[in-house]
């Protein structure tokens, strides 16, 4: 589990905003997808667990309407 506001300070160091998309192979809770929202950054989720891919999207719509999560794969 990562803090909200980490996440948030680690992708402001790799990306401005609205130039590029994070991608998370193990999205796991959503912490990462939820801090590119807030950021106004584009957020591409991934997870092999389709119950973490519940949780995560429910977390992040709660921030946002607009987002792009996968899950079950594998």
């Amino acid at each position: 589990v990562k803090p909200l506001k980490l996440m948030e300070y680690l992708c402001k160091l790799i990306i401005p905003p609205g130039d590029a998309v994070i991608l998370d192979p193990f999205m796991g809770s959503g912490t990462t997808g939820m801090a590119c929202k807030r950021l106004g950054m584009e957020f591409i989720g991934i997870d092999r667990d389709l119950e973490s891919v519940d949780i995560a999207k429910k977390r992040i719509e709660s921030k946002t309407a607009q987002l792009k999560l996968f899950g079950g794969v594998g």
